[in-house]
């Protein structure tokens, strides 16, 4: 009897993804790269927003975990400054990476049964100036929270910030619309709600 992964994931992967993957490609094959294309054009449809628009879908090899660093260590600028929103345990994962990468940073840290307050974010920018870029975990694996990343990302967009979300536990399963939330950077995996096999992340940007 095959055994089910119950572990945080989920892990599981169905039979039908499993049978597609049982062809190898080689990497310079055509055929790889019109897969790899094609994928990227439907990560793309997924967030509604497209390569005409000006936005892309980068695929990352490694968790989610990897693809969260991978953005937050690139994209801000030794003169940027992050405002991380916190009200669960991937909140404090955005923080231990900034602390990692020396990574100007502050905190909004709320309650982790309670969604973060728009007008909250709105004041902070207001008393500082010098942030640069925000981020935030739009469901909160912890408990399941749901944060407003709608409201939030208009913020964001008012003060010319740059918004970068973890859409990890969301991403494909919650309909998002990537542009309209004026999200900069969206990161999930590839084994969530999608439900492909595990050990990707991707950045829609």
């Amino acid at each position: 009897m095959e055994k089910l992964l119950f572990t945080p994931g989920p892990l599981t992967t169905s039979a039908s993804v499993k049978a597609v993957m049982l062809q190898d490609f080689g990497s310079r094959d055509t055929a790889f790269t019109k897969i790899v294309s094609s994928i990227r054009v439907r990560l793309l449809d997924l967030a509604n927003v497209s390569k005409k628009e000006g936005y892309e879908a980068i695929i990352m090899q490694g968790a989610g975990t990897f693809g969260i660093e991978a953005v937050i260590s690139s994209v801000i600028p030794n003169s940027g400054k992050l405002l991380i929103l916190i009200n669960g345990a991937y909140g404090e994962r955005i923080r231990r990476i900034a602390e990692i990468h020396q990574i100007p940073f502050e905190v909004i840290q709320d309650p982790e049964n309670k969604p973060h307050d728009p007008v909250q974010v709105e004041k902070y920018l207001k008393r500082d100036p010098s942030i640069t870029h925000i981020s935030m975990v739009h469901c909160e694996t912890t408990t399941g929270i749901r944060n407003p990343i709608d409201e939030i990302g208009m913020i964001a967009s008012n003060d010319k910030k740059l918004f970068i979300v973890d859409a990890m536990s969301s991403f494909g399963g919650i309909p998002i619309h990537v542009g309209k939330a004026n999200i900069d950077f969206l990161i999930s995996s590839s084994n969530k709600c999608i439900e492909a096999v595990p050990g990707f992340s991707f950045i829609i940007a």
